[in-house]
């Protein structure tokens, strides 16, 4: 497993995102006994007692468990629980008012990562841009994987639980788009450019590329939608 040694602020939290991405990604899996404190402080370089004050919170979130003399385990459920608060309050919402309320968050949450994220974190982001579908496990699209990236470096776990909320309400999309002749490569694009501009640090450029690429989204829906009545 890639582990990545935690040197900034904030580092119960930056352990706690390094964990829920591990669970995403798949390389930790529902119901999977996590490593002792011991070693999990060696592998992000803190302290053990950083490392109990992020068990801590993930235990309060209800993502883990801990059992007497067995261990720490993740909830066999932690996917669903990790998008049901804000899934229970969408669960009435129309695709057009996923995709309005997605505009204006995630053109405000690439501010939120210009101000709060590191190189790093940053780094992260474009790193994600190549990341192998494979190893995704299935469990979300490259489309959804960057996204979530986003919301991870925003520190917001809202901003997180929804973009995978967003994506289990329209799982639909990311397949809809893949028969779309090149838009995986227009979509590719797309995120590049978002990177870049928070790479320089430039909130209207991230915000500029930000709203193309859910402009784009928009476009891509509406064709699609075209082609169905066909």
């Amino acid at each position: 497993m890639k582990y990545t040694p935690v040197r900034t602020e904030r580092l119960s939290d930056k352990v706690v995102s390094q964990i829920l991405d591990l669970i995403h990604s798949g390389e930790l899996k529902p119901g999977e006994k996590l490593p002792s404190e011991i070693l999990f402080s060696e592998k992000f370089s803190v302290s053990r007692g950083v490392i109990r004050e992020a068990m801590i919170q993930l235990q309060a979130l209800g993502y883990i468990r801990r059992k007497t003399k067995e261990g720490t385990f993740i909830q066999e459920d932690v996917l669903e629980r990790l998008s049901k608060p804000v899934a229970d309050a969408l669960k009435d919402a129309t695709f057009q008012d996923l995709l309005d309320f997605r505009d204006s968050l995630e053109s405000k949450m690439v501010e939120i990562v210009i101000d709060r994220a590191s190189d790093e974190e940053i780094e992260e982001i474009r790193l994600s841009l190549q990341a192998n579908p494979d190893t995704l496990r299935g469990q979300f699209s490259l489309d959804h994987y960057f996204h979530y990236k986003l919301a991870q470096a925003s520190r917001n776990i809202f901003y997180m639980n929804f973009i995978d909320t967003y994506y289990d309400l329209i799982d639909e999309l990311a397949s809809q788009n893949k028969k779309q002749e090149g838009s995986l490569e227009l979509i590719a694009q797309e995120h590049k450019q978002i990177v870049e501009a928070i790479a320089r640090r430039d909130k209207k450029g991230a915000n500029k590329a930000m709203n193309t690429h859910m402009m784009m989204v928009r476009k891509r829906r509406q064709l699609r939608e075209g082609e169905d009545l066909k």
